[in-house]
């Protein structure tokens, strides 16, 4: 399918795969998309930045790259700067068309239902496009596909709209009139308010006065008569800023037009520095407006389709998206005299090109259009880079590459996996990549020459071309495609963890006791391998009596809705702590025997999470005792794993990886730049499928730790003290 893409070099339309289905989200063939003028154009106009002024206007980013030079050194973080940059990424968040296909966990919509859908990255310039239940809504039946367009851009201005709780006869005031403060004057006016505005180009303050602008000027001073005027000096009811602009100008210009205890609303993109004053004296409100409404950036609302409450919420995106085709349905409002242009999705390069010119009117809105296809389109995409010889047949994986299959493409990936993928290149072969969408997989595919490109990641496990897999997608997919990948006879490389939930692991553990020859499965507890960690493990085999260990992990903090801690990613214990679990497991050798945990925190404080505070004490047959204690609340720039290991009058302390000191042997210290073992264990992996071994690591270790680390979880949300 044609999808439109913003690469360093500008915008481009690709050849890319339909995206992947998803339990959550319907399919809809696009029939019109809305280029954000606003919006779109700034991101646009941001790709274009030199890296100095990227790193201007991003300082935060320059933190993160200084602890990747600390960390992996400067020529493995350049490289992953430059593949960042090499990006292709998706433009578009405002959509309408008609539903191909939709999930097992969708109610609401059925294939052939005209639908409107919102969300960056999702309702993109695409063919096809895959988005979750609670971002679409129903078309009603008049309301054209270039109306129903707008629906994003609409809910925002309506949002913006109730944040100000308008009231009929109000005066209120619209600071800048592009496309969302046109459609900011059109919501105000259906409410019966009065409407006054400012926008520096008069032509669009002469467009607003032609559809419900009560009284508009391009000079702040001018507006500021104009209030006076028409309040008897009072000031407006209310003012919502649509304006994009670094400047604080007309934040403040706001304050001032606005009556004492009036309201401020921040729609749009401004500058924020404040003189306290004015707001003070008057006790005005002063309010931001998020977006769609009420479940935006809200993983289990806009990805799970949970809604919120009716009679709690009234006003959620999902009901001010639906409201807003509502009123152009019912001729509340007019969106269609915004358009000033329209171009097939083929053309809509010139689109971005008209709206970048630097001189002459540019239009208000443009709509891209998606003329039905006169072919399928397809979830794969084909480039014909790598020789055919390496097809030739199965190859004798003793002696030639293993053309490996990549399942997922995110960061770690591009940090980690790649880089070491490369250093292996005599063994491992990347040709084929799958993402769940079709931008990822066109950046993932013309990076790496890859010869299969899907977002059906299926057809990769299926395509007699690949050998073997590696799986590094979110960690809710992991169990049920790695038992898909190993059923097929691929070879697999898991990330961790390997499963999320028991029913998961038994039924891998059915299907793998089921294969009279297994293929190779390596799981990527990495640490395992660690350079240091091998030179501790002849110490420890000559051990005569039980361990005490110790291992404290200063997590560091993550945001709230940071997908690791959702459904996707099932919490930091079951998916970063069982790389503990499986280390302490290589450090004793012998099985579990009991596990006990307990958290930080209290049930009434929502900030501390009970899975990212906690300690657990495991012990093991031989008498072994390990302890873990994980937190987020430490400071960041504490080393982020220590570990303390005693046995037979003997120690040894290994600090995050780079450090390794043993006391009671003439107390020898061994250092390095960080090595958490994850090239050693892709090397254990090719090995392992040259070999024909199947469990490098046992699977009844593996089912151990992945038991353990649920158990642990379920019961650490269990003990949360009062």
């Amino acid at each position: 399918m044609k999808q439109l893409l913003l690469h360093k070099r500008g915008v481009t339309v690709q050849d890319v795969p339909a995206p992947a289905h998803d339990p959550f989200n319907i399919l809809v063939e696009v029939s019109h998309s809305l280029i954000s003028t606003g919006t779109e154009m700034a991101t646009v106009q941001q790709s274009k930045d030199s890296i100095l002024d990227k790193i201007k206007k991003r300082p935060q980013q320059v933190v993160k790259v200084l602890d990747s030079i600390r960390v992996r050194g400067v020529k493995r973080t350049l490289a992953i700067v430059q593949n960042m940059l090499d990006e292709y990424r998706p433009l578009g968040y405002s959509c309408t068309g008609v539903v191909l296909a939709v999930g097992e966990k969708v109610s609401k919509f059925k294939a052939g239902d005209r639908v409107a859908c919102a969300g960056a990255a999702l309702a993109n310039h695409a063919e096809i496009v895959s988005v979750p239940e609670n971002l679409a809504v129903k078309v009603p039946g008049t309301v054209t596909g270039k109306s129903a367009a707008f629906v994003t851009l609409g809910a925002i201005a309506l949002q913006g709209v109730r944040r100000a709780e308008v009231r009929l006869g109000e005066v209120i005031a619209v600071i800048g009139l592009g496309l969302i403060g046109q459609i900011t004057v059109q919501l105000l006016k259906a409410s019966g308010c009065k409407v006054v505005g400012l926008d520096l180009d008069p032509a669009r303050v002469r467009f607003a006065e032609k559809h419900g602008l009560d009284a508009g000027t391009s000079s702040p001073e001018e507006l500021a008569k104009i209030v006076f005027n028409l309040t008897g000096g009072q000031g407006v009811d209310a003012s919502i800023l649509t304006a994009s602009t670094s400047s604080s100008e007309p934040t403040r210009q706001a304050f001032e037009l606005t009556r004492r205890k009036g309201k401020i609303v921040v729609v749009g993109a401004v500058g924020m520095e404040l003189v306290r004053s004015p707001f003070y004296e008057k006790e005005q409100d002063f309010l931001i407006s998020c977006s769609y409404g009420p479940g935006r950036y809200d993983p289990e609302y806009e990805k799970l389709g949970k809604d919120y409450p009716y009679g709690y919420v009234r006003w959620t995106e999902n009901r001010n998206m639906a409201a807003f085709l509502d009123l152009i349905q019912n001729q509340k409002i007019e969106v269609e005299p915004l358009i000033g242009a329209e171009f097939k999705i083929e053309e809509a390069e010139k689109a971005y090109a008209l709206l970048g010119e630097k001189s002459g009117q540019k239009p208000l809105a443009v709509i891209l259009n998606y003329p039905a296809p006169d072919h399928p389109l397809t979830r794969d995409v084909g480039v014909s880079r790598i020789g055919a010889s390496i097809y030739d047949g199965r190859s004798d994986l003793k002696t030639a590459q293993i053309r490996l299959g990549l399942i997922g493409f995110g960061n770690f990936v591009k940090a980690t996996h790649l880089p070491n993928i490369r250093n292996l290149k005599e063994k491992l072969k990347i040709i084929g990549v799958c993402a769940s969408n079709g931008n990822s997989v066109a950046t993932a595919g013309r990076q790496l020459q890859a010869a299969i490109m899907t977002t059906d990641y299926k057809a990769l496990i299926q395509d007699p071309r690949v050998d073997a897999v590696l799986i590094a997608t979110r960690h809710d997919k992991h169990a049920k495609m790695a038992e898909d990948a190993l059923k097929a006879g691929k070879h697999v490389y898991l990330e961790k963890p390997l499963a999320l939930e028991i029913a998961e692991l038994d039924s891998l553990d059915a299907m793998l006791k089921g294969l009279s020859t297994p293929p190779t499965l390596v799981v990527g507890f990495n640490r395992r391998y660690a350079p240091l960690m091998k030179k501790l493990y002849p110490h420890l085999a000559k051990r005569g009596g039980p361990i005490v260990a110790h291992y404290r992990v200063n997590a560091g903090e993550l945001p709230a809705n940071h997908w690791t801690k959702t459904f996707e990613g099932g919490g930091r214990l079951r998916g970063e702590a069982c790389h503990m679990i499986d280390l302490f497991q290589a450090i004793v050798g012998y099985p579990l025997k009991g596990i006990m945990v307990s958290a930080a925190g209290k049930k009434e404080q929502d900030t501390t999470r009970p899975d990212e505070n906690f300690s657990a004490q495991l012990t093991y047959q031989d008498g072994s005792l390990c302890n873990l204690v994980y937190t987020s609340l430490g400071n960041p720039n504490l080393p982020k794993e220590y570990i303390e290991i005693h046995w037979d009058g003997k120690s040894a302390v290994l600090e995050d990886f780079s450090r390794l000191t043993i006391f009671g042997e003439n107390k020898k210290t061994d250092g390095m730049p960080q090595d958490k073992g994850h090239l050693a264990a892709l090397e254990v992996f090719a090995n392992a499928i040259a070999n024909g071994v199947p469990f490098p690591t046992p699977w009844a270790n593996l089912y151990e730790t992945t038991q353990a680390a649920i158990e642990l979880d379920k019961e650490v949300w269990g003990r949360i003290p009062t």
